[in-house]
């Protein structure tokens, strides 16, 4: 008989404001209530459940860029062009109001935080 292990992902810690669940690594923690307060004056918490993952990548001279990565949503028929406006516009905003014009980009993810592959 062989053990049973879970293969169950932790996504981190875990923040929630209504629908919105908020995934965070330890460094983005100070990042949390912002983007939740930025998601809520903005009405982007949904009716329904939706997670969003903030962590940050290592570039080679040990600089970081911080990562929104969110959920594609398959139930929606956006046009794709619309959609990547849609995705640089709250990129921009977010990087501005929320990140301080750090090094900033969203990534668009399956269910598990993983990054989709662009349709450029």
């Amino acid at each position: 008989m062989f053990p049973v292990t879970s293969c169950q992902t932790s996504f981190g810690e875990k923040y929630t404001r209504g629908n919105l669940e908020i995934y965070y690594t330890e460094e983005m923690q100070s990042y949390v209530e912002p983007v939740a307060d930025y998601f809520e004056q903005n009405n982007l918490i949904f009716e329904h459940t939706h997670s969003i993952m903030l962590t940050s990548s290592k570039l080679g001279d040990g600089e970081g860029s911080l990562i929104l990565k969110m959920v594609a949503n398959k139930d929606k028929d956006i046009p794709s062009d619309e959609r990547k406006t849609n995705i640089t516009l709250l990129e921009q905003d977010l990087k501005k109001e929320v990140f301080g014009n750090a090094s900033f980009r969203i990534a668009v993810c399956d269910e598990n935080f993983v990054e989709l592959k662009s349709e450029e």
